[in-house]
């Protein structure tokens, strides 16, 4: 008897852990990130969702708000634009590798002086989720991180990111939209 309910058991949680990444299935989350020292404060939110168009491979939209106060400088900026993310394997820990590609515009003042730069922006890198939940993930991910202004030389180099998700079944989104 304890052998088939450990074997019930494990096929379910095997079932569990395979079924986050599959065609149809849905995921939302993002990072957060809070930096404060002496005249310097900076604060980014990343929100995300995408769906699978294959099994292991997501294709979303992405926000970028940030705000940034260095001395009497205050930077907000606003992106949008679409992610890519693809897992390797089906496992508790999961590598993956994702870009993202924004279309931004921040808007920069100095006392009571303002200006407006647009521009682009762009992530590729690769880590792991690390599922601590069949539907909740810990993101961990290291890569290249590139801005370009219209009107300014354009900068880039290392960057981590650290953020969430969580996975909706094909079957959880269609109960939300009423199917």
């Amino acid at each position: 008897m304890k052998k088939i309910l450990f074997t019930l058991l494990s096929c379910a949680v095997l079932n569990a852990a395979q079924a986050q990444t599959e065609k149809g299935d849905w995921m939302v989350g993002g990072g957060f990130n809070l930096n404060t020292a002496k005249n310097n404060t900076v604060i980014n939110l990343s929100p995300s969702a995408a769906t699978f168009v294959a099994n292991n491979l997501a294709l979303g939209a992405n926000v970028k708000l940030a705000y940034s106060k260095e001395g009497l400088i205050k930077t907000t900026t606003f992106g949008l634009g679409p992610w890519v993310r693809y897992y390797f394997t089906q496992a508790n820990v999961r590598p993956i590798v994702q870009g993202n590609f924004n279309f931004i515009s921040s808007k920069t003042r100095v006392n009571s002086v303002s200006s407006t730069n647009n521009g682009t922006n762009f992530f590729l890198g690769g880590g792991a989720a690390i599922f601590l939940s069949s539907h909740v993930s810990l993101d961990a991910l290291l890569g290249y991180d590139h801005t370009k202004y219209n009107s300014l030389d354009g900068s880039g180099g290392f960057a981590m990111n650290v953020g969430f998700q969580v996975y909706l079944h094909r079957r959880q989104v269609e109960r939300l939209r009423g199917k």
